[in-house]
């Protein structure tokens, strides 16, 4: 199988893909080191470790440099935050998409806090697309129904299930959601898989499989603790005027 194949059938097994999200090329080359099947890049935190802040206030010329780069350094299937798609014209929307394609990459999650009409325009943009040019691109359509506390976010995520699976998505990535009725709900709703993002101590990765989740992401989770961690060892340094603390971490 080539790595498009390879990516999306690691959607459709039983247990749940887990996803950890580069930043830079070391991050995606100690991504593979530890074992995992595939890599993707979070926007959030490239953006950051770029000084930049998220939401495509980077420039995309310099995100797609980031990602080529990641890229060269793993043979890892690739998925990119694409966020928007950097862009609300259709063609350069496309075209935005071939140079990702181009780089190696098998997937991209595209946010639908842009509003729904034009959402569903670029979705079925970048089908019309691959249609045409006989390429694969898994479209893992994220909704921030939850996120952006709308009214009635459960009948907003499912309805928006059917219509963008229907304008060309292949994947589901729900945002904001940690209530194991609501994530039971719409797995049984629609017949994506299911995305969400790890990010709550109590929801283990067994008790996500066990409602059906077909991928767990770290999203910029995995970025902070590093730094984080970082952070901690610097403060210690400066605390105790010591260097020992740089040793014992390594």
């Amino acid at each position: 199988m080539n790595n498009y194949e390879t990516f999306y059938q690691l959607h459709q097994q039983k247990k749940p893909l887990i996803i950890a999200n580069a930043w830079n090329a070391k991050s995606a080359q100690i991504i593979e080191k530890s074992g995992f099947e595939v890599v993707a890049t979070s926007s959030g935190a490239i953006a950051a470790s770029m000084g930049y802040p998220d939401g495509e206030q980077m420039p995309f010329a310099e995100m797609l440099y980031i990602i080529s780069r990641i890229k060269a350094a793993t043979g890892l299937p690739l998925s990119v935050d694409f966020e928007r798609g950097y862009t609300d014209d259709l063609t350069l929307l496309n075209e935005h998409v071939q140079q990702l394609i181009d780089i190696g990459a098998v997937g991209i999650n595209m946010e639908d806090n842009q509003g729904e009409e034009l959402y569903l325009r670029k979705l079925s943009s970048i089908k019309n697309y691959l249609l045409k040019t006989g390429q694969k691109l898994f479209i893992n359509a994220r909704t921030d129904g939850f996120l952006q506390n709308l009214d009635s976010p459960l009948e907003t995520t499912i309805r928006r299930a059917e219509l963008y699976k229907d304008a060309g998505a292949d994947g589901l990535f729900v945002t904001g959601i940690q209530d194991t009725d609501l994530i039971r709900q719409i797995v049984l709703a629609t017949s994506l898989p299911v995305n969400l993002v790890g990010a709550s101590k109590q929801l283990s990765i067994g008790s996500l499989a066990d409602l059906g989740v077909k991928r767990i992401s770290m999203a910029g989770i995995l970025f902070s603790a590093g730094y984080k961690k970082i952070e901690g060892i610097l403060t210690t340094i400066k605390a105790e005027n010591s260097l020992s603390g740089l040793f014992s971490a390594s």
